[in-house]
């Protein structure tokens, strides 16, 4: 039995999951408690005496999703937004105070405080897995009745994301910015540059990526997107290959990520709280290619593939250099066992077409 520092509960750990019992204040002796984990050996579900307080939700909700992230059922990004969310919430509802005692005032304020703090879509991802916190308490039997959020705890009205989407602006690459981004660009970024725009990766694609996926010598790349886990099975161009193998040349070591910075930090998250770099990484790119530092960012050359890919007129094929997860009533997608690599190129050629012009020859 060890004391939890960041809720004052006594807690145990089991098979990975993490069990709380009482606050150590009511149980000093750890008595209480004791018995509560016997009742766990014994495969009844404890029962503390006491309050359940918002600190409770959270740390339940938190151990739950901790068992996820061990199972490989969620990854450490979407973790650590939970953890974030959890952390808003304490701070805008004291955690001292029992679930059973908030009311839509409660809700109300911490809305107020997301607002202020994100756009409409990261609002309402935040308000979901608040709602998503404490449907977890109900439904684990933590709360015998659904907390009252209010009519105004809601995720912001599609109307609003259309305009937000509106006053955004552009939010690709036309051909000569792309251009302008890879003459000013170090080796590592125009590597990137191009990965982005020749296959949709992501921030977090190319801050992970490793030698191991990619075969230089047969100009393909393959290994399952770790956002989704779908299998990704990528044509890389010949300039793309070149920028790799420009990279993996110059590579000072230290990391099994393929791109390290000039301090020789890789563009992953050490402490695991931020996601990845890549983000504020690039802001330099950007002002160095003569664009402003805020509208676009590096996830806007994914939007640019799938905007030109999408001109070779084979979603399915772009979907699976993009990675995209198919929803569950797509019942072609789930009998689909594969796309050719005749389809996957002529995806990835539609794009070089595109971005070089005249320069590509047939």
């Amino acid at each position: 039995m060890s004391i939890h520092k960041a809720s004052g509960l006594w807690c145990k750990v089991r098979k990975g999951r993490r069990y709380y019992f009482e606050r150590v204040e009511d149980d000093p002796e750890g008595v209480r408690s004791l018995d509560q984990w016997l009742e766990v050996l014994a495969g009844r579900e404890p029962k503390r005496s006491g309050a359940f307080l918002v600190k409770d939700a959270c740390n339940e909700w938190m151990a739950h999703k901790q068992s996820k992230l061990d199972d490989g059922e969620i990854s450490q990004d979407t973790w650590n937004e939970y953890f974030k969310t959890c952390e808003m919430t304490l701070a805008a509802i004291d955690k001292g105070t029992e679930v059973a005692r908030l009311n839509p005032s409660d809700f109300s304020r911490l809305r107020s405080q997301l607002a202020k703090r994100f756009g409409p879509v990261a609002l309402g991802k935040h308000i979901g897995q608040v709602r998503s916190l404490f449907g977890f308490a109900l439904d684990a039997g933590l709360i015998d009745v659904p907390v009252k959020f209010g009519p105004g705890f809601v995720k912001p009205p599609a109307k609003r994301l259309r305009k937000q989407r509106a006053e955004r602006g552009k939010q690709d690459f036309d051909a000569d910015e792309i251009h302008r981004l890879l003459k000013t660009a170090n080796r590592n970024w125009r590597a990137m540059i191009l990965l982005g725009t020749q296959a949709g990766f992501g921030n977090r694609d190319v801050a992970e990526l490793t030698t191991k996926v990619i075969d230089l010598d047969a100009g393909w790349m393959e290994y399952p997107r770790a956002k989704t886990g779908i299998q990704r099975r990528v044509p890389l161009w010949p300039e793309t290959v070149e920028a790799l193998r420009e990279v993996i040349k110059h590579h000072p070591g230290g990391s099994d990520t393929m791109f390290v910075g000039h301090r020789g930090r890789d563009f992953t998250d050490e402490k695991r709280t931020g996601g990845n770099r890549i983000t504020g990484a690039f802001k330099p790119v950007l002002k160095a290619a003569g664009f402003p530092e805020t509208g676009r960012g590096f996830y806007c050359l994914r939007r640019t593939f799938q905007t030109q890919a999408e001109e070779c007129g084979d979603l399915v094929a772009v979907k699976a250099i993009m990675g995209h997860s198919a929803s569950e009533s797509d019942m072609s997608a789930r009998y689909r066992q594969e796309v050719s690599d005749k389809r996957l190129r002529r995806a990835v050629d539609t794009v070089r077409e595109w971005l070089y012009a005249a320069e590509v020859k047939p």
